[in-house]
């Protein structure tokens, strides 16, 4: 069983949404996830993955939370303690570690396509090159005989 993190009535969390949570791996290794663009979830908004709220009551595996929605008015759910990834002192600390959370990925990704395109360029020139000549050999009414 993954170890909870320890959170306390009045701070703030950054806590996987229900079903973005880890359900079937425990907390670290769906973590890690994050490694690769989005940590699986790559059209989802980080909004949507992570819910930023704070702690109001305590039990053994969930807890009571309430969060800013539109208009000013507060909402409170019941959570699971599982998905709590992190205490951060305020709300604007949660939504910048959610974020940098997503960037860890989207610049790794990044960088590995940035790096997989410079290896193959001078492959892609030549392959590209041969394509060119079958073309034009498949077509010599258009292109000329080849020479």
């Amino acid at each position: 069983m993954t170890q909870l993190i320890d959170i306390k009535s009045g701070q703030w969390v950054l806590a996987f949404d229900q079903p973005y949570g880890p359900f079937d791996r425990s907390l670290s290794e769906h973590l890690e996830m994050f490694a690769f663009a989005g940590g699986g979830w790559d059209a989802d908004l980080t909004r949507e993955m992570f819910l930023v709220h704070e702690v109001v009551h305590i039990w053994p595996r969930t807890y009571l939370a309430r969060r800013l929605v539109s208009g000013g008015v507060w909402k409170e759910d019941r959570h699971p303690r599982a998905n709590v990834v992190a205490t951060v002192a305020s709300e604007g600390a949660a939504k910048n570690l959610a974020r940098d959370l997503i960037a860890i990925g989207v610049e790794t990704d990044k960088l590995i396509e940035a790096e997989m395109y410079r290896r193959i360029e001078k492959f892609a020139a030549k392959a590209r090159t041969k394509a060119l000549v079958r073309i034009h050999r498949s077509l010599p009414y258009i292109f000329g005989r080849p020479a």
